[in-house]
């Protein structure tokens, strides 16, 4: 795995210490979204196929309408976000482990796109990250 995108292990968050999932990811968002930071969160719960990331994807990225529905129009729209300027971009993807299992070749496309992202967004020297949440 490629050290820009980050693997959050969600297994360490036990109830007893009184961290759930459900609460602890909208306190994350509206902590960094209080910080100028744009915060997208994809439930991967429901993604099992490209059809259904792209889908998402938009979704929670606010993506135009013109988006394209497509690798290269995803590949195009993430670096683009010019409907949400921000002084830095987290997208938090949860369960992201539905879709990888269910398609390893096309979420293999879809980390590669994520990782160029986060590559070309820090070479204009603005914050990028993408959380994998198991």
């Amino acid at each position: 795995m490629n050290q820009k995108i980050q693997v959050l292990e969600t297994s360490a968050l036990k109830p007893e210490l009184g961290i759930d999932r459900k609460q602890l990811i909208p306190k994350m968002i509206a902590e960094l979204s209080g910080h100028g930071i744009q915060v997208f969160y994809l439930d991967g719960r429901e993604i099992s196929s490209k059809a259904e990331f792209l889908s998402q994807a938009a979704k929670a990225m606010h993506f135009p309408v013109y988006f394209g529905a497509n690798w290269d129009a995803f590949d195009e729209c993430i670096i683009d976000l010019e409907w949400c300027p921000a002084q830095g971009y987290i997208l938090i993807y949860d369960r992201p482990d539905v879709f990888a299992t269910s398609d390893p070749e096309q979420w293999k496309i879809a980390l590669d796109i994520l990782q160029s992202a986060v590559e070309y967004w820090r070479g204009q020297n603005i914050p990028m990250d993408v959380f994998l949440l198991h």
